[in-house]
């Protein structure tokens, strides 16, 4: 009898065991991918974790963990790292960068970054795809964001940024001035994005209960079901699909399926033509999917073109509003600068008789040397991804990268670097001065990317940021309150750059 239950007991251990041992081997079995090539990594990585386990764990934002490992790689050009099971190459030197980046973009034209189109149709979009597609996508879009296309907006974002200074004024006596910026900046820059780019007046910033603010918040928030998929695509993708894990919700993907075919319909119905988003994406839409000339690979379908009015509307509000909110937390912080500032905007206005256009804005020299700053400190996206997309050499060494190889370019740590940017911590516009500009070493300042996939609305978001930032500071000196964070708390677990919160004080000027 006692035989028996020894023998159970040991086949019990037994299996346990191997059980251990094969999750064991499944959650390392990639871990010596690096070693192999012979590069190095900056510390061991840790069982079905790699290097990522803090930022896993809800510990410390990815970007600090990158910041981290960056620091740890010491000299070297680039080093290995692993996100869970995922191997990285992650690249500090410059020059490298540029070769990625720029010069031999034919071997990384992809981001690498898993789509899961099948489960996540939204993510159909000129961000996520990949070779022919993304090139013929970015060639109809592109012209949307020319100079000459900004001045048609003007009366559009002028009369979001008069709905911003209202709300202002009417949220200066409910807490003695002090106003939670970021959520107000978001929803400025969602009547921005809904007005310029599908045609609509959202009012989204006296309107608590906007379904355009309620989408678009549920993709950076993070939760529970973000986590999971994250951790899922670093470990085995292909679980997404069999548990259908989703980014977005059934009700978000028609929320805006539905906002975008009704903005074609009525254009449609009343032979509107505007110089818009909207109107590139339903000349794209007749070339691309209703094209009856076009091979069954080079259709696009309705659902591509709403994906790509959805990526405009998400990288436009939230990522602008971030770095807008960074902005003005800045400039409450140093009073020299804020006053620097709202000195040239009012020489500006008096020029041009009190009003702000695209022209008047092209000559804030001195905003745009903050901006540029602002956006130094705080880039909306922390790392660039590519992936190898044919077979390359490191360049100075005899290294070949396979295709399929993942890349990170770590831009907050390198704009963070002192080598590139004497005290980095320290906010100081007269770095991007005409004098010192030529200081800055190429591939080092990168918040909007580089090469080929470099962001294509930079030119708006810059047009809408100082906007904004023109209207407010004419009207308001912005200060820190006892409810400011300083310094400024991220949210843990986004892949972005988001504050907790920015607590100011706002003053209204006698003018």
């Amino acid at each position: 009898m006692f035989e028996f239950v020894y023998e159970l007991f040991d086949l019990k251990m037994l299996l346990v065991t191997a059980f251990l041992g094969a999750i064991y081997a499944y959650s390392t079995w990639t871990h010596s991918h690096w070693s192999k090539l012979g590069i190095s990594s900056p510390s061991p990585p840790v069982p079905l974790f790699g290097h990522a386990m803090p930022s896993m764990l809800g510990q410390m934002h990815f970007m600090d963990v990158l910041h981290n490992l960056y620091k740890d790689l010491g000299d070297q050009r680039f080093g290995g790292i692993y996100t869970m099971r995922t191997p990285q190459l992650l690249v500090k030197d410059p020059e490298l960068i540029g070769h990625i980046l720029i010069k031999d973009f034919n071997n990384f034209t992809d981001r690498g970054l898993y789509a899961g189109t099948h489960t996540n149709p939204l993510n159909n979009n000129i961000f996520f795809t990949r070779g022919e597609r993304w090139k013929t996508m970015r060639q109809k879009l592109s012209p949307t964001f020319t100079a000459n296309k900004l001045k048609y907006m003007n009366e559009q974002v002028k009369e979001c940024s008069d709905g911003l200074l209202s709300t202002i004024g009417k949220n200066l006596d409910d807490d003695a001035g002090r106003i939670e910026i970021r959520e107000m900046m978001a929803k400025y820059s969602t009547d921005v994005i809904g007005s310029c780019a599908f045609g609509l007046k959202l009012d989204a910033i006296n309107d608590p209960d906007s379904e355009f603010r309620k989408h678009g918040k549920t993709v950076f928030q993070p939760s529970l079901r973000s986590k999971i998929r994250v951790a899922i695509i670093f470990m085995q993708p292909s679980l997404l699909s069999i548990f259908r894990v989703h980014h977005y919700s059934h009700r978000t993907i028609r929320f805006f399926h539905d906002a975008f075919q009704q903005t074609i319909e009525y254009r449609e119905k009343h032979n509107e033509d505007r110089k818009d988003f909207v109107q590139h994406l339903m000349k794209a839409r007749e070339d691309l999917v209703l094209n009856p000339n076009l091979k069954p690979e080079e259709k696009f379908t309705e659902m591509d073109i709403v994906a790509n009015a959805y990526i405009l509307f998400i990288a436009g509000f939230e990522t602008v509003s971030t770095s807008m909110s960074f902005c003005m937390y800045e400039l409450a912080l140093r009073k020299d600068v804020q006053d620097k500032v709202r000195k040239e905007i009012l020489e500006v206005k008096a020029k041009y008789n009190g009003q702000m256009n695209s022209e008047c804005l092209n000559e804030l020299h001195y905003m745009g040397m903050v901006i540029k700053e602002t956006l130094r400190k705080y880039p909306p996206l922390v790392t660039l991804n590519r992936v190898v997309t044919k077979p390359y050499v490191i360049p100075g060494t005899q290294i070949k990268l396979k295709i399929g190889t993942k890349i990170v370019v770590p831009v907050h740590a390198i704009h963070y670097d002192p080598k590139y940017y004497s005290d980095p911590e320290a906010f100081e516009p007269d770095r991007f001065s005409d004098e010192n500009i030529h200081n800055i070493q190429p591939n080092t300042y990168m918040p909007f990317g580089d090469g080929p996939r470099f962001c294509i609305g930079k030119r708006f978001a810059e047009f809408e940021m100082k906007m904004a930032l023109s209207e407010v500071l004419t009207n308001y000196e912005v200060m820190a309150c006892d409810k400011t964070q300083i310094p400024i708390k991220y949210v843990i677990g986004s892949f972005v750059n988001i504050p907790e919160s920015v607590w100011l004080k706002f003053r209204k000027i006698n003018t």
